[in-house]
């Protein structure tokens, strides 16, 4: 049996991911709180600029900047 958690699968509209990056250009933590929600599956990739904004490894998805952004 295979104990290792199952990645996030799921691609999400660009309007959300746009509000998301939008969210974070702001510093709107209340958006950013809901979003992070929203895109917890996200498989799409993250532009290179926000993931070098967020300390992130170039290539990340959407799902681990809201995991970074609000932990479960």
């Amino acid at each position: 049996m295979n104990d290792e958690p199952t990645p996030p699968s799921g691609r999400t509209s660009r309007v959300l991911r746009d509000r998301f990056i939008n969210a974070l250009d702001a510093d709107d933590y209340a958006a950013l709180r809901v979003l992070s929600a929203d895109l917890r599956n996200c498989t799409d990739m993250l532009p290179r600029s926000v993931c070098l904004s967020l300390g992130l490894p170039r290539g990340s998805t959407y799902a681990i900047a809201a995991m970074t952004i609000v932990p479960s």
